[in-house]
């Protein structure tokens, strides 16, 4: 799916005061891609996710998903398929059971009741929770990571063309942050859009084809991270550090354009 911003912009009233949390936003994102939405803590990041997600109804702009505006014939149905997993995976569990959870959003959408059944058992598999081991469990009897991941799944389930995730490797330890880090690379391999909010510049090299970068509800850079060429200003006049793997580059004397995406290819170029 195609996500096109024109002109975003999103005001919240505290007390009576209009405070602008996004201004004149506007990127495209082409099917299939990969984008780290960077940016300190209060940019926008958040804001944004939501408002792509139709959450909430901006002041000005407009929201495209696969060259559809909201007047458009079709605009739901492709809303529909645009999946939001928030930050504190906590608050999307609430059934009985993991199966119960993961199966709430395709029962929701009508779908027949042995699709959903094929839905779920998939959905648990590509996240790592096997259903014969974890469909039974309660969700708050899993650990963070599993919580992370279930709450994707239940996303997954509803089969998104779009997938936006917010903060999805905070509280996670090592172990728990690979098998999420795989679990997207998949989804985007087989043709999902992807957009993750994170504050986590090395996790996004390794994940993200492109960036968006936010700094106090604007749009200070987007694309490729082009860096070599420039994109380091673009982190670090925004409170952001080049990630690790870009930064040994430089300083063994490589192109810092070439910096590998990942431990095992640095590992691999360096032998």
């Amino acid at each position: 799916m195609s996500l096109r911003c024109h002109g975003l912009t999103v005001v919240y009233d505290e007390g009576g005061r209009a405070i602008p949390a996004l201004t004149d936003v506007g990127f495209s994102v082409a099917p299939g891609v990969s984008v780290a939405l960077l940016g300190e803590t209060g940019a926008g990041k958040s804001t944004l996710l939501q408002a792509l997600r139709g959450l909430l109804e901006p002041e000005a702009g407009m929201v495209e998903l696969d060259g559809l505006a909201a007047t458009d014939d079709g605009f739901a149905d492709r809303r529909r398929e645009v999946g939001l997993v928030f930050q504190r995976p906590e608050l999307q569990l609430f059934a009985g059971s993991a199966r119960e959870d993961v199966a709430f959003g395709p029962r929701r959408l009508g779908w027949p009741a042995e699709e959903v059944a094929t839905a779920v058992e998939a959905a648990l598999e590509l996240v790592g929770l096997p259903p014969a081991e974890f469909g039974e469990r309660h969700p708050y009897a899993l650990s963070g990571g599993e919580q992370r991941r279930l709450a994707l799944a239940g996303v997954l389930a509803m089969r998104p063309r779009l997938l936006l995730l917010d903060e999805p490797f905070v509280s996670l330890d090592p172990a728990a942050r690979r098998t999420l880090a795989a679990v997207l690379r998949r989804l985007v391999e087989g043709g999902t859009t992807l957009v993750v909010a994170t504050h986590d510049v090395d996790a996004a090299w390794g994940l993200c084809d492109e960036r968006l970068v936010l700094d106090e509800g604007r749009l200070a850079a987007a694309g490729p991270w082009a860096f070599g060429d420039g994109g380091e200003q673009a982190l670090a006049g925004h409170g952001l550090e080049p990630p690790f793997l870009v930064e040994l580059w430089r300083r063994l004397g490589r192109p810092a354009g070439e910096a590998p995406r990942t431990y095992a290819a640095a590992a691999e170029a360096l032998r």
